[in-house]
């Protein structure tokens, strides 16, 4: 009989198995401060009925409910972006030795200037107004210079709530500049449609519509202010 070959036995080889997790880097921690910023960011891009508490959790990488946790609900949130934009204002420009006019024309384009850099965001501060301390500086800024140009307690108020409302309109209307040409040319092709006899006055001045965006800002400003000052001065409550 011949030999029985014996194979020799290997050892199994033990196979650790490990999920493979891909790092994306350290997690950033849910503060209100990032929330805000990127709830404003979503808003900037997308626009304002794409923010939801699920699309924020999307774009923080969170879990939606986890947001609440720093912000209560959605009209909140809203506060909250009202006074991120509020907020970016830089105060520090306005110059008290300066004449009231010329703040109140600070001040305004400094409004405007926050407003433009967020123009998603201009429906929220239409219906919601700043209601936080740090939404509000703004505001005690521009009823500070106008009670220091004699204007009364009520009349610095209603004074802030026009040239407010007055910013909020030109910004509502303001397109970037490769929006404006366009914007010119239906101007002059509209100039035809109007016979000079049933709108004399409008066919005199539509030549000039398209420096609205550029000189109408300050010299509609100006005039709220100067109106503002003389109100003061005369005496009328």
């Amino acid at each position: 009989m011949g030999a029985k070959k014996t194979g020799a036995v290997m050892p199994r080889k033990t196979l650790s198995r490990k999920r493979s997790v891909r790092r994306i880097g350290p997690l950033e921690p849910l503060t209100r401060e990032r929330i805000v910023a990127t709830a404003l960011e979503v808003v900037d891009r997308e626009g304002l009925r794409a923010l939801s508490m699920r699309r924020l959790g999307m774009a923080l990488g969170a879990d939606p409910m986890a947001v609440y946790y720093h912000i209560p609900n959605k009209q909140a949130l809203l506060d909250a972006i009202v006074e991120a934009v509020m907020a970016a204002i830089d105060l520090s420009a306005d110059d008290p030795a300066k004449p009231a006019e010329e703040r109140v024309i600070c001040a305004a384009h400094l409004y405007r200037d926050a407003l433009l850099a967020h123009l998603n965001a201009l429906p929220i501060l239409l219906t919601h107004g700043p209601v936080t301390p740090a939404a509000l500086r703004p505001v005690e800024l521009l009823v500070g210079i106008l009670r220091d140009a004699g204007l009364s307690p009520a009349q610095a108020l209603a004074g802030m709530n026009a040239i407010a409302a007055a910013v909020r309109g030109f910004a509502g209307m303001m397109t970037p500049e490769e929006a404006r040409t366009p914007f010119r040319e239906q101007f002059r092709a509209m100039a035809p449609q109007f016979p000079v006899d049933a709108f004399p006055h409008l066919c005199e001045a539509l030549p000039y519509a398209a420096e609205f965006f550029d000189r109408g800002f300050d010299f509609g400003i100006r005039a709220l202010a100067r109106g503002l000052i003389a109100e003061a001065k005369s005496g009328h409550s």
